[in-house]
């Protein structure tokens, strides 16, 4: 069963995907749109109960008006085809699920991967413009609030999560007949394309619009590099596990990837399983449930924020449990938060706005929610009457292709709860004082990977003049995600426009460009608006 998720195309950053959850505060509306596809399978024949899997699924991850799916159910379960066109018909969201029936799925053969490829292709025709494809299963579920899932794709836009790894593939011929995969090779390699990188992996995947244009248009053109692939790997068994792989190797996105996808599985309960449809083994995870693995799928959400999605669960009621447990979890520490502070520069910013709305009467930040590997700070100004007005930190992005993912500024970096105490982008220049800024910090996020990486860059700090006033040596390496550094030049900040540049050996990766005032009435407007995303409330 294939089943895509897709988001309607609005002038809005989270909206569709809840990464801030009350769905009647329209707090990103000029931000980035960041929309999603997700996509499920179901290999075989399925059981009727299944279906009920996949509706829990969709249910959990649908955003009423703002998402939309796509669902393939294999040719062998009719009966499972008719009850979700029933239940699609009787909620009325046939704008917001497709339902089709077109391959007959058997582990091994090329059906997966085609079921795959019509679903995307399904998508792009479609009137929604979206950003985002995630490949998942009806066993899988989320492990996370779908504010937090949101939040750390909007942070990797343009970014493909593919599991790669490169080396010696098996290329046995395979041939689906009926409902068999059958081996034709006898054990004999299929030859390589000359020139062409090859890599396999996990079949889960989350990529990136651009990839999956690249894969819907040019998958049954022979001509083209993609096409060539897939008439290459359909050939031999499991193309669903190499086709993405071998795809980003051989395009321009083998440097806009990440080889983590966004699937936790148990490995220490993997068995090798016979399939009577198919001549080739699996290595398939044992069940999840409730109370037996609560323990560890807790361990797995507080330290391993890249990971949103567990599998595998069923339908029973001990699997269910840990269904409920997970929504309880990630429901709670999604709920949002707002604390008193008081933030200079979003002065500035409302004594801007003061013609036109009423006086605020308090100054509130969202906290991060801790299930989030990635936090942008939020403001919100009550004008009475319950009336708001939001202020979202903008992000740096990088100049080039890079795994620098964003540059931030500001004052008072708490290395606990990873956000910023103080002012972001417009900082006093002064380290006391009513408008003080006891520290100034510089912030980068990163793209993980899983293969070795050691890069030495350069963060340079430069003052309103062009002087740089302080350099420092930053190492990256594979696990890097989360670095800071602090600015500690004796010398007090000129007023003025600063920049915060990232530089490899003969180039700029990224700057963040910074303001730092004397009275936060001296930050420019223009800067301002470039620094925040203004919404009311």
């Amino acid at each position: 069963m294939l089943i895509l998720l897709v988001p309607l195309v609005q002038p809005c950053l989270l909206q569709a995907l809840c990464a801030l959850p009350d769905a009647h505060m329209h707090i990103d509306m000029r931000l980035p749109a960041l929309h999603q596809c997700l996509s499920s399978f179901t290999q075989g024949c399925v059981p009727r109960r299944n279906s009920r899997n996949v509706l829990r699924l969709i249910s959990r991850l649908l955003v009423p008006l703002e998402s939309i799916f796509a669902v393939h159910v294999d040719e062998k379960s009719p009966q499972m085809y008719n009850e979700l066109l029933h239940w699609v018909d009787a909620n009325n969201l046939d704008h917001a699920v497709q339902i089709f029936s077109q391959f007959n799925i058997v582990r091994g053969g090329p059906n997966m991967l085609k079921a795959e490829i019509e679903g995307i292709r399904l998508l792009l025709n479609h009137v929604i413009h979206w950003d985002f494809c995630v490949l998942l299963s009806e066993q899988d579920y989320p492990m996370r609030a779908n504010s937090a899932f949101a939040e750390y794709l909007w942070m990797h836009r343009g970014t493909s999560f593919v599991s790669v790894d490169e080396g010696e593939c098996e290329r046995d011929v395979s041939y689906q007949c009926g409902d068999r995969v059958v081996s034709l090779s006898g054990g004999v390699q299929f030859p390589k394309i000359p020139g062409l990188r090859y890599a396999s992996g996990s079949q889960w995947f989350a990529i990136s619009r651009e990839l999956a244009s690249l894969v819907g248009f040019n998958s049954t053109n022979p001509t083209c590099m993609v096409g060539t692939i897939f008439y290459d790997l359909t050939a031999v068994k499991q193309p669903d596990e190499s086709f993405f792989q071998v795809t980003v190797l051989n395009s321009e996105f083998c440097t806009r990837y990440s080889d983590y996808t966004l699937h936790w599985t148990d490995k220490d309960s993997m068995r090798q399983v016979r399939s009577l449809t198919s001549e080739y083994n699996i290595l398939s995870p044992g069940v999840l449930s409730f109370p037996k693995d609560a323990a560890k799928v807790q361990e797995v959400r507080e330290q391993s924020l890249w990971a949103f999605f567990a599998r595998k669960f069923d339908d029973s009621k001990e699997s269910s449990q840990l269904k409920d447990y997970l929504d309880s979890q990630s429901g709670r520490n999604a709920r949002k938060t707002w604390t008193s502070v008081r933030i200079p520069a979003a002065g500035r910013l409302m004594h801007v706005l003061a013609s036109s709305l009423l006086q605020p009467t308090s100054l509130e930040r969202l906290r991060r929610n801790v299930d989030a590997l990635f936090h942008v700070q939020m403001l919100r100004a009550n004008l009475g009457f319950e009336r708001y007005i939001y202020f979202r930190e903008k992000l740096s992005m990088p100049t080039i292709a890079s795994s620098l993912l964003s540059l931030r500024v500001g004052c008072s970096w708490n290395k606990t709860e990873l956000v910023f105490d103080g002012d972001v982008s417009a900082v006093s220049a002064s380290s006391s004082g009513p408008h003080g800024c006891p520290s100034l910090w510089a912030v980068a996020h990163w793209r993980m990977s899983k293969k070795p990486v050691s890069e030495e860059l350069l963060l340079v700090w430069t003052d309103p003049g062009g002087t740089p006033m302080q350099q420092a040596p930053i190492s990256i390496s594979e696990h890097s995600v989360l670095l800071w550094h602090r600015y500690t030049a004796t010398q007090s900040l000129t007023h003025g426009r600063w920049s915060l540049e990232v530089r490899s050996s003969n180039q700029v990766i990224a700057r963040r460009h910074f303001f730092a005032y004397g009275n936060p009435l001296q930050i420019p407007w223009q800067d301002v608006q470039e620094y925040f995303d203004i919404v009311p409330g």
